[in-house]
């Protein structure tokens, strides 16, 4: 089961009390999908347990007649179509008007929300139309969103949250996403996904811990090679004054550090000032000076041809 299906799976089964938290969490649902009509409400969904929740809190709500059923449909496969439907009557004309007001009255997104609405709000959504990645994979967390106005409200919404959210178009639906890992936590933990949110910090902290490591071995790495390099460098050097010049032919200082390094390849620079009992910066005066011979040598040799 995807990260993201458990999450949910989580959220279905976290019980809410309060009816200002129902209104919110309805209102983002049917804005997700357009679920608002003119002769009442009709939702679909593929997800029994999200018919049976948006079922339930409108039972809660209002007194409104609603209806949940299911079509069979034979596009691309065959599919259960869940559908909660709560038509107008003449009877029901100021109910619908009163369930519409508490709904449509979170719509201004400057508007300041509780906690609890924001809540509401931001859970239906994500119930509706919401994916988050698994935090091994990467972090991302999308809502595919119906309709552009309804994901400009949600994009203004996290705005406002201080997240940092984007919006684009993508396979004709309008998409809010974040990819930050700290506020897609924040987002997972307030619309109830509390051991999500545990699993999820668990991973981010593994997955630094690991970065860790490889950083240090990688500069471990890099450090060996670098100091391998310059000693291989040193010792081509000396061998090559050996040959045409000889290294008894040095003075002590210059013979000394030669030897030395032609004995210890795998010793850095600082290892084998160490040895000699002298500073890094004595040393590499010393290489300077070989260099020095090492390069008169070559030009010798070059003019010789």
């Amino acid at each position: 089961m995807s990260y993201s299906a458990v999450l949910k799976r989580e959220i279905f089964n976290k019980e809410i009390t309060s009816k200002e938290e129902k209104y919110a969490e309805l209102f983002g649902i049917f804005s997700a999908k357009k679920s608002f009509k003119k002769k009442g409400i009709h939702f679909s969904t593929e997800n029994v347990s999200l018919a049976k929740r948006v079922y339930s809190n409108l039972r809660d709500v209002t007194k409104m007649d609603i209806q949940i059923k299911y079509q069979v449909d034979k596009k691309l496969g065959t599919h259960k179509i869940y559908e909660v439907i709560s038509l107008v009557t003449k009877n029901s004309e100021k109910e619908y008007k009163h369930l519409l007001n508490k709904m449509l009255s979170l719509k201004n997104f400057f508007e300041k929300k509780t906690e609890e609405q924001l809540a509401g709000i931001i859970r239906g959504f994500f119930l509706s139309c919401g994916y988050v990645k698994s935090p091994e994979k990467g972090y991302a967390l999308d809502f595919f969103v119906d309709t552009e106005d309804s994901a400009t409200y949600l994009y203004y919404l996290f705005k406002n949250m201080k997240k940092r959210v984007f919006q684009t178009d993508k396979k004709n639906k309008s998409l809010v996403y974040l990819r930050n890992s700290e506020d897609i936590l924040d987002i997972i933990f307030l619309i109830g996904g509390v051991t999500s949110f545990f699993e999820f910090e668990e991973v981010i902290v593994n997955k630094e811990i690991r970065n860790r490591i490889n950083r240090n071995i990688n500069w471990e790495i890099a450090n060996e090679t670098k100091k391998l390099s310059a000693s291989e460098k040193q010792i081509k050097m000396i061998n090559f004054i050996e040959e045409k010049l000889g290294l008894e032919n040095l003075t002590d200082v210059l013979k000394e550090t030669a030897y030395l390094r032609l004995e210890n390849g795998d010793l850095s620079l600082q290892e084998l000032a160490d040895l000699m009992e002298i500073s890094k910066s004595g040393i590499k005066n010393r290489f300077r000076r070989l260099e020095t011979v090492y390069k008169s040598l070559v030009e010798e040799s070059q003019s010789e041809n």
